[in-house]
């Protein structure tokens, strides 16, 4: 405050920091030693990170390498901004313009100079900080991050990489050189713009990331994909409905405004909707060079898909290929001479056409459902480091045998035998504030693991306790779940107790239903009537036998031959919801007690 009352000549008034400032002591430099040259002014740098290969860094003179590019205040400023970006933009700044004119549309609500400031180095550790919490928080293992695929977003998965790597990532029929780096490096971006931003059906990102990646690090292909989503239908189909509709939408307008165009599109089976089809999910690929698609983002970053749909009217049924001369047609030049500032419709009347065909592309969409990603649970590393849940290929099995509103959750240790001790009150102790968990317990003669998820707390108690959802399962080897189904049928039954009799069905029948019980020196999940458990501990968690449990048919978890075992560590987890990290046991159940 001191150095903004000397530059306003002494006045005692307080005025705001500039964001400028604020940035500089964000980021522990005093920038205003010099205002106009300091570092984080800077527009960051294009870098390849798909395949490594070293970018032009020199820069044409019309163009800064750092903001402003010109005086915002001046009329016309945005079309200026256009006019530049379909000239080309410098391969070392596309990084930092590209994101910037995502920033722009994505956020109307803040200033061209805030916006301006995502490109600059000031915000380079604010965007590598939120990647790497994304990173950690989708990948808390390194085994998760080898079980990583690259989603389809609505395209065979096999297909969709395959196609990825021979169109981006291939040298001369070889991968390039650091063409591993870049898979990885794809795969990381696309899974968490599915598992983190919600991302289930488009069919442009894999490409599109791709192109991203060629001219900037994770941490902005990130970034930039986050900012394209929150502009809603400015960039990016984001269902099967919405994709279907904007074909038709496209061929809709050729018709009625470009009937010439139609007819050439039509001859090349370039107009309908499944013609338009491969050219919407694949961005020009297999269409134009690398360098022409290049040219079309600097336009579609700054105006979203008008100069994609723009780029589809020109290419698909141009003669002769100039491509600096369809750009200035596409846009309504002939020569040096605007022709008409009606070569394309408004984005409005574009919108209204796309909502009108939405209903259109309903009726004809093939039926599809977006099922719940499957994907490991994840976890939360804390003081005390798990052990039995620790490989990401045992929290898939995990996250299989969960009943469906539990598969998106996380992990967190609240109890292990090897730091808080072997009793049965310990053990309650610290399961005290837990509702849903996961017992997972070591079978020490062969390296087994079994366990059990229980839907209530974990108490001493004279009553049983629990619900159907309830499960027991073996983890590894060969992992299985055994799932609580209601009905008794005589073949469940041992033959001793096979009988019509009104009284046994009745004694079975409450057998099956003991889900959990807990006393003082055991607990257990699924009981019969001859006193066995689907799974039991005792007192002081050393011991423990398993066998087959009415209602949930199991087989003896440790084995045919073990129903009575030895056991090694025991840990117990609750489960934290994705989203927000909160318990999902957090909220008072309401209906508790009703029957004590």
């Amino acid at each position: 405050m001191n150095y903004l009352r000397r530059i306003a000549g002494g006045e005692s008034k307080k005025k705001e920091d500039s964001w400028r400032t604020k940035l500089a002591r964000a980021s522990g430099v005093n920038e205003l030693e010099e205002p106009e040259n300091h570092p984080l002014r800077f527009y960051v740098m294009s870098v390849d990170t798909l395949c490594g290969t070293q970018i032009d860094q020199r820069m044409p003179e019309a163009w800064k390498e750092k903001p402003p590019l010109f005086e915002y205040r001046k009329k016309n400023s945005d079309r200026k901004l256009k006019a530049m970006c379909r000239e080309g933009i410098p391969q070392a700044l596309r990084s930092a313009i590209w994101f910037t004119s995502i920033v722009r549309i994505s956020r109307p609500y803040q200033s061209k100079e805030d916006s301006d400031a995502f490109g600059t180095l000031a915000k380079v550790k604010v965007l590598d900080h939120g990647w790497e919490y994304v990173l950690k928080s989708l990948f808390p293992d390194n085994s998760d991050k080898e079980r990583a695929n690259i989603p389809d977003f609505g395209s065979d998965p096999q297909e969709v990489e395959a196609m990825v790597v021979q169109d981006h990532m291939m040298d001369g029929g070889k991968l390039c050189a650091k063409g591993v780096i870049g898979v990885n490096a794809l795969t990381l971006v696309l899974y968490a713009a599915k598992e983190n931003l919600g991302i289930e059906y488009c069919p442009l990102l894999p490409d599109l990331t791709a192109f991203l990646l060629s001219v900037m690090p994770e941490s902005y292909a990130y970034a930039c994909i986050r900012e394209m989503t929150n502009s809603e239908g400015y960039y990016l189909p984001m269902s099967r409905i919405e994709h279907l509709s904007w074909c038709k939408t496209f061929g809709d307008l050729m018709k009625k405004m470009y009937p010439q165009t139609a007819l050439a599109m039509a001859r090349c089976g370039a107009l309908d909707p499944q013609g338009l089809d491969p050219i919407f999910r694949r961005f020009f690929i297999g269409v134009l060079k690398k360098e022409h698609v290049l040219r079309i983002l600097d336009m579609y970053t700054y105006e979203g898909y008008k100069a994609f749909w723009k780029g589809v009217k020109r290419v698909t049924h141009s003669d002769q290929f100039l491509f600096d001369i369809l750009v200035k047609q596409a846009y309504g030049f002939n020569g040096k001479t605007y022709r008409s500032r009606r070569s394309f419709p408004r984005r409005k009347f574009i919108q209204r056409i796309i909502r009108h065909n939405e209903g259109w592309a309903e009726n004809i969409a093939t039926d599809h459902v977006n099922l719940l990603s499957q994907k490991p649970l994840g976890f939360v590393e804390g003081d005390v480091p798990i052990v039995l849940a620790k490989n990401a290929s045992e929290r898939f099995s995990l996250a299989e045998f969960l009943p469906f509103a539990y598969k998106s959750t996380k992990l967190e240790l609240i109890y292990s035998s090897n730091v808080h001790g072997r009793s049965m009150p310990t053990f309650y102790q610290h399961c005290a504030r837990a509702k849903h968990t996961i017992t997972l317990v070591e079978v020490l003669d062969t390296g087994a693991t079994i366990g059990m998820f229980a839907t209530d707390t974990w108490h001493n108690s004279s009553k049983v306790y629990g619900d159907g959802e309830c499960v027991l399962f073996r983890l590894k080897p060969n992992p299985v779940c055994f799932h609580w189904a209601r009905g008794i049928t005589k073949s469940m039954m041992p033959l001793n107790v096979q009988s019509e009799d009104e009284e046994l069905d009745i004694q079975n029948e409450v057998a099956t239903e003991q889900f959990m019980i807990s006393r003082k020196n055991f607990i257990s999940m699924g009981s019969n009537s001859d006193g066995s458990s689907g799974l039991r501990l005792e007192d002081d968690l050393s011991r423990g036998s398993s066998a087959k449990a009415r209602g949930f048919n199991n087989e003896p978890l440790a084995g045919s031959d073990r129903p009575d075992f030895d056991v090694g560590l025991v840990e117990v987890y609750h489960l934290l919801r994705d989203l927000d990290g909160k318990a999902i046991d957090g909220e008072e159940d309401l209906w508790k007690g009703m029957f004590d």
